[in-house]
């Protein structure tokens, strides 16, 4: 495995600048959207098509656009990897989409800095125009992830058109596709849609065919990698349900953010790669992976974006929070794109990018496998604390006070999540939480690591700012390991944000314990196994559990 590098270092290419768009746009007339006059002079050879979005999205009218939403033009600032590296090209595509803002103020080019990156490294990488999908207008979420995809097709003509300067340089088989705010709930639904050949915008209107025969499509293309940074959840509602993204998921998110203040995509992560209960050892069809970035605004992901609208709010300088940026999605795009899947070492453990990252920065993160055997997951009917199948055995609390219950308690709580889980509360010694699985209850296999995600909040039995912590005791038929939750991954408080309407959020960090610490020198479905969380090192507290698992 080829070791991972400081992902956020630029690379040995030189990045050519492209502009892209559809051909008399004529902007220039119009005062009030003299930022796009960029798109009236694409580059050579880099005119595009234009689409209809009419039944996905309205606009708004108030803004004087040069185009209706039957007529949308594919426009966007390009950053080409110019010459040849090891085995490029062809060049793996990253594709940024940004939020909603002013429709007037161009937000497109809030992530060249990312482009530039990784460009530099090997990667086509570009920033597309939705800002005509911003404002008062109708249904724009599912319109944005459509445009998304459709940017990306139009990458794949180019890429098939002899003579045109990225023939057979654009590899379809690599692609990433990233989106901030309404952008960031947008790309999950272009993962769902990029599969299908026909979509239902909405209840009331007809199927649109995503096979070409309406104009859109298809998408013949691979999405190894979809990063929603800040995202909203269910703005669109795909007919088939809440969107459960299938593709290797990423979410990035700040403490302070005063725009998307609730955490939404928080069920968004929750909805994919969840267990499947009726068939329990189906793999996921990805990863995925959490980073919330304790004093990150909403903002400053976009390099052309002011402070968020309460600029009193104490936040990450914009440097610091683009550094996080170009840390966590350089390193999905070396271990998705570039082939060094080590990279997402950074994802299991974000310990591993400490010298990378802005000096005294704290996160949460989580990160589950796609393939993972669960032990508990709490998503079974009714009250009862079970272990999970295939998973058969025991569950014990002694003195602690286990109760299951479903994370959503109001998006004006400290709990606003899509799962089930578990609330332990203790005060006073002794107190466990055990769980016991049988022998050759689950099957055969590798298993390097058991994980479980536990956050704690700031319910009285907590001591204010103080980070939590308790014991994890593993024990097989060879003996027993212990170690401290803290010496796995610290359990933080949460960022009391001042002037913020919500509760502080309750976030749950994933501690991997490594197996091989077991006596014997690893772990074996044939042998018995219990786990026991001792609660000794604070008189009293109340952590949130979820997601035990054992993961390769």
């Amino acid at each position: 495995m080829v070791q991972p590098t400081n992902p956020a270092i630029p690379g040995p290419f030189v990045v050519g600048p492209v502009v892209y768009a559809a051909p008399m746009l004529q902007y220039t007339p119009v005062p009030s959207l003299r930022q796009f006059t960029l798109f009236d002079n694409p580059s050579a050879g880099y005119t595009t098509r234009r689409i209809d979005l009419s039944a996905f999205a309205d606009f708004d009218h108030s803004v004087p656009w040069p185009f209706t939403n039957t007529d949308v033009p594919l426009n966007g600032e390009a950053r080409i990897p110019q010459g040849q590296g090891p085995f490029l090209p062809p060049f793996p595509l990253a594709v940024f989409a940004h939020g909603n803002h002013t429709s007037t103020a161009n937000s497109t080019p809030g992530y060249l800095y990312l482009c530039d990156l990784l460009a530099s490294q090997g990667i086509i990488a570009a920033s597309i125009d939705a800002n005509f999908l911003n404002g008062d207008n109708f249904g724009e979420n599912g319109a944005r992830a459509i445009l998304h995809l459709e940017h990306i097709l139009q990458f794949a003509l180019w890429n098939a058109t002899p003579g045109h300067p990225l023939h057979n340089k654009v590899d379809l088989t690599r692609v990433m596709i990233i989106g901030h705010s309404r952008g960031g709930e947008a790309v999950g639904h272009a993962s769902l849609f990029h599969k299908r050949q026909m979509v239902q915008p909405y209840d009331f209107s007809p199927p649109v065919r995503l096979d070409g025969s309406d104009g859109l499509g298809p998408y013949q293309f691979t999405l190894r990698a979809i990063i929603a940074i800040a995202p909203t959840d269910n703005q669109h509602k795909p007919v088939t349900g809440p969107t459960q993204v299938p593709d290797n998921y990423v979410i990035l998110h700040g403490s302070r953010d005063y725009d998307v203040i609730t955490f939404e995509g928080y069920k968004t992560f929750d909805r994919s790669h969840a267990p499947n209960l009726a068939a329990p050892l189906t793999p996921a069809t990805g990863h995925k992976s959490l980073i919330w970035v304790h004093q990150a605004n909403h903002n400053y992901f976009n390099s052309t974006w002011n402070q968020d609208r309460n600029s009193l709010l104490p936040t990450l300088s914009r440097a610091a929070q683009e550094q996080v940026a170009r840390v966590f999605i350089g390193a999905v795009a070396q271990a998705e794109l570039l082939g060094t899947p080590g990279s997402l070492d950074i994802l299991r453990d974000h310990q591993t990018a400490t010298g990378w990252l802005p000096p005294g920065l704290v996160l949460v993160t989580q990160h589950q496998p796609a393939d993972r055997v669960y032990l508990q997951h709490f998503e079974e009917p009714g009250p009862l604390l079970r272990v999970s199948l295939p998973a058969t055995g025991a569950v014990a609390a002694v003195v602690a006070n286990a109760v299951k219950l479903h994370f959503d308690l109001g998006d004006k709580s400290h709990l606003y999540q899509e799962t089930n889980g578990l609330r332990i509360d203790w005060t006073g010694a002794g107190a466990t939480y055990t769980v016991t699985i049988t022998p050759n209850s689950i099957p055969k296999g590798v298993y390097n690591f058991l994980a479980v995600r536990v956050g704690q909040s700031t319910e009285p039995n907590n001591s204010p700012g103080a980070p939590q912590d308790f014991s994890i005791v593993l024990t097989n038929n060879l003996g027993v390991f212990k170690v401290l939750a803290s010496a796995v991954q610290k359990l933080e408080y949460p960022d009391t944000v001042p002037n913020l309407p919500t509760a502080p959020k309750t976030m749950m960090q994933t501690l991997r314990i490594p197996l091989s610490r077991l006596p014997g020198g690893g772990f074996s479905p044939a042998q018995p196994l219990t786990i026991t969380f001792e609660f000794n090192q604070t008189p009293s507290g109340t952590l949130y559990l979820d997601d035990l698992q054992l993961c390769p």
